[in-house]
């Protein structure tokens, strides 16, 4: 081997051996030496096999019978052309270097490179995991701004949602939101307007010191309302607010107009005029979730503001309907009371009539100078007895007149019974019997007038049906009973007739209103319905029972009413 051979590979920084066609070794650069261990004894073949052992390579061998044996510096040897492979080099336990042995024939010789590339390799894969660590930050730098461009977002959402359930004045909710995108957007101006046919009226603004242009009339080319009515944000810089503006901006603004739409319908819009040139997705989002809760607010308010209005609309009908209902109740006290006009007086001029006889006799007493004391004194008590008979009827008039006593207080219903049954004495002493089984009651919290109108109606009715059975059979015992008594803590009265009753075609009718089976002129047809409502109002019921009228038992029970009130 020359000298000028060994001279050139001897100061090589990559390992080198060189072997014959022999394939003896005859030579190992300074290189080599420093890389691997000194070999003892030969370079030859069977000298290299410990350090053979030591290297490690990829390789498929298709001779099972080489698999043992291989060893990539052999391969490189033996290899009949250029030859190339990476191999791994064990140097101390559990520590590797990674080389690239590569061999060629050169004249009569065969050369073997051994290239470390374990620092390229581990650079390689620091540039890698780098690649990568970059990748991730930038995916968490994305991350991390959409995150708090999504906190924004909801916090802001947050506190619209909560100025909505805070209330439902639309004029804070949509100030609200104006300022909170006043901040968002670094806005110049900020203002919502209600829509007109086309046209937008200016209604609230931010900043206030804007607050001369509220009611101002906005219009936009055919574009930008395609957009609003087809729920479709708009980004523009412009130079003029809108088409109709009087004074033109300072500088060119962007101009966001996001549509208020509640199912299909434009309330309104919002107008954004920033300097801020980029609007991104996040942001584009946002606005979407600021125009769907401004809508609902709105929509919501709209509702509630139209609910209030029903609501007072129905409290004003209901007073009127209570006035109607209290000027018929007392209508029909009054109509009840023309029917015993004649009766009261005929039961007055009864009593009068015996006072204006006895004033004759006393007269001619006096005249005629005797001494008749005695017949003086039975006198006076007959006329006595005359004027309390009056003035207790005067009473009961007075006391059944009464249109003013609208608060409720105690009665006692069986006293207020009796006060109806003396205004009926006249129409009932005449062959109607009246049996009271009053029970021991206590005092009930109603309004007595209106009770004494349903006990009053019941009776006539009762009255005027022994009256027609009189005229249709005759004579018979007919008997009226009033029963009061306290069953599962509720008053019941109880008021029963044997007169004629009620025919079966009529029973679904009795307690609508206009309702009457008497002559035109003889009744209202709203006695029992108001007898309804008044019971009603007591929180009480009323009902009734008819059964038809055995003609061999002319004087059997055929009509009851039952009224119940709570105690």
């Amino acid at each position: 081997m020359s000298k000028i051979l060994r001279s050139f590979y001897h100061n090589l920084k990559e390992p080198v051996i060189i072997y014959d066609i022999n394939e003896c070794v005859l030579y190992c650069n300074k290189a080599f030496g420093k890389s691997f261990a000194r070999l003892n004894g030969s370079l030859g073949l069977d000298a290299l096999k410990k350090l053979n052992y030591k290297f490690y390579c990829d390789i498929c061998l298709l001779e099972s019978s080489e698999l043992m044996s291989y060893s990539p510096i052999i391969a490189a040897i033996k290899a009949k052309t250029d030859f190339t492979t990476y191999a791994l080099y064990q140097f101390e336990e559990r520590k590797y270097l990674y080389y690239i042995i590569k061999s060629f024939t050169f004249k009569k010789y065969k050369v073997v490179y051994f290239y470390d590339v374990t620092k390229e390799l581990e650079l390689e894969k620091l540039r890698k995991e780098n690649e990568i660590l970059k990748i991730q930050n930038l995916e968490f730098s994305n991350t991390n701004s959409k995150a708090q461009n999504q906190a924004l977002k909801m916090a802001l959402l947050n506190r619209i949602s909560t100025s909505i359930r805070e209330t439902l004045d639309t004029k804070s909710l949509i100030r609200t939101a104006l300022k909170e995108l006043s901040m968002i957007f670094g806005a110049h101006k900020v203002y919502y307007a209600t829509e007109s046919k086309e046209r937008f009226i200016l209604e609230y603004i931010y900043p206030t010191s804007f607050s001369s242009q509220i009611g101002e009339m906005l219009t936009y080319d055919k574009k930008i309302l395609k957009n609003i009515y087809d729920n479709k944000n708009s980004f523009q810089f412009c130079l003029k607010e809108h088409n109709n503006s009087k004074e033109p901006l300072k500088a060119p603004l962007n101009r966001i107009i996001i549509p208020v739409i509640k199912s299909s319908e434009v309330l309104g819009i919002i107008v954004i005029l920033t300097p801020k040139k980029e609007i991104g997705e996040i942001e584009k989002e946002l606005l979407l979730g600021i125009s769907g809760q401004i809508s609902s607010a709105i929509f919501q308010a709209i509702l509630f503001n139209q609910v209030t209005k029903k609501k007072e609309e129905l409290e004003d009908t209901i007073k009127e309907l209570k006035e109607t209902q209290l000027q018929l109740i007392n209508a029909e006290k009054m109509a009840s009371l023309g029917q015993l006009i004649a009766s009261v007086a005929h039961e007055i001029n009864t009593p009068l009539a015996s006072i204006s006889a006895n004033n004759e006799i006393a007269k001619k007493i006096y005249d005629s100078k005797e001494n008749n004391t005695e017949i003086l004194k039975d006198l006076n008590s007959i006329d006595y007895e005359a004027i309390k008979r009056i003035n207790n009827l005067v009473q009961s008039l007075k006391r059944f007149v009464r249109l003013d006593e609208m608060v409720q207080q105690e009665a006692d219903i069986n006293q207020e019974l009796d006060l109806t049954l003396d205004l009926l004495k006249h129409k009932t002493k005449k062959g109607i019997k009246i049996e009271k089984k009053y029970g021991n009651i206590p005092l009930v919290k109603c309004y007595p007038n209106m009770l004494n109108q349903v006990f009053l109606n019941i009776l006539m009715n009762s009255i005027q049906s022994i009256e027609k059975k009189i005229q249709k059979i005759g004579e018979y015992g007919a008997c009226i009973e009033i029963e009061t008594q306290v069953c599962d803590e509720k008053l019941v009265v109880s008021i029963k007739d044997n007169g004629l009753g009620i025919e079966e075609k009529n029973k679904k009718k009795i307690f609508q209103a206009g309702f009457t089976t008497k002559k035109v002129g003889e009744g209202t047809g709203l006695g029992l319905a108001i007898c309804k409502k008044i019971i009603e109002k007591h929180n009480g019921s009323i009902f009734f029972d008819c059964k038809k009228c055995d003609k061999t038992k002319p004087d059997t029970f055929c009509t009851e009413f039952c009224v119940f009130i709570p105690l």
